[in-house]
């Protein structure tokens, strides 16, 4: 891992810097592989060929059904969120479900107000957990797979920073439902993004909030990246809200230093819930993941553990 990660890291390469308000995204070049033919989630539930469920009729918080009916592995990336069903959920970790194949995934609650049905089956969201929900929940599950060799989430923390950015945003949910949140600052996230349009051949981006570095985000080609860029970037755009009177500094020459502390970072492996391997970076100031499949990374996010 570490030969295949820090070659694509060596090999990154930069478009110029995108700024509105206190966010900055500098968009992300690595060397694409196109013969790996992954559907995204949302094209798998819009076609049909995707079914996600409880587990049984109960159903269980930390765990949801899949279904891939498709002929193509399926890709569902750490923090994708789903709607519907007892409550709203998102992905523990990034995963390759096999085509033609049912798995058990591992997943948190977004939505702590709520477990009873509203629809049968779990539907498309059109967002992700934030930034400051994706770090931590890769924090938690990390130190699980350390000590229990499982994906389990701290829950509670899942919540807790929830609750954190519905007090920074002064919104209110009748669920407390992540969701909820990015509705009704939609007009405000989309001022944000209108400056944050994809370039060609862009898979994928660092972030600054403040000035400082919060979080990169890697796809493994430019295709399967377009299906993502706009919720990666609102991942960081609703944290950027909530912190939009604090002092701003200009430290994006950072790029660099996080890039090599990235490459510096202690690895460690893991059998992943779907296909391939799941690698784990960490160290006092990165905490971050990565999926390697057929000798490709095919997703990997890194974040600044301190709050910026």
């Amino acid at each position: 891992m570490d030969d295949v990660l820090n070659n694509l890291l060596d090999g990154l390469d930069t478009f110029a810097p995108q700024h509105y308000g206190n966010m900055t995204v500098i968009g992300l070049n690595i060397p694409e592989n196109n013969n790996i033919d992954l559907m995204s989630l949302k094209k798998g539930l819009e076609l049909g060929l995707v079914e996600i469920s409880e587990v049984n009729e109960s159903g269980s918080v930390g765990e949801v059904k899949v279904k891939n009916n498709a002929v193509t592995p399926l890709l569902i990336l750490d923090g994708e969120e789903i709607i519907g069903s007892k409550q709203n959920r998102i992905a523990n970790a990034t995963i390759i479900i096999e085509a033609k194949s049912e798995k058990i995934i591992p997943v948190s609650c977004t939505e702590a107000g709520r477990w009873q049905y509203n629809t049968d089956n779990f539907k498309y969201s059109t967002h992700m957990a934030t930034s400051r929900v994706r770090r931590d929940k890769l924090k938690s599950v990390s130190n699980s797979l350390r000590a229990e060799n499982n994906f389990r989430s701290d829950q509670h923390q899942v919540w807790n920073n929830i609750s954190i950015t519905e007090k920074e945003l002064n919104v209110h949910s009748n669920t407390s439902a992540l969701h909820d949140a990015y509705q009704e600052k939609t007009v405000d996230i989309d001022k944000y993004r209108d400056s944050f349009g994809i370039h060609e051949n862009q898979n994928g981006l660092m972030v600054f909030i403040n000035g400082r570095v919060v979080g990169l985000e890697l796809i493994y080609n430019n295709a399967r990246y377009r299906e993502y860029h706009d919720k990666l970037v609102e991942s960081y755009i609703i944290d950027a809200i909530g912190k939009i009177n604090e002092e701003t500094q200009s430290n994006e020459d950072n790029f660099s230093e996080f890039i090599e502390d990235i490459k510096k970072s202690k690895q460690e492996s893991f059998d992943s819930v779907g296909l391939g391997v799941d690698y784990r970076i960490e160290n006092d100031n990165i905490t971050g993941s990565a999926v390697v499949f057929d000798d490709t990374v095919i997703n990997a996010s890194f974040f600044r553990k301190i709050e910026v």
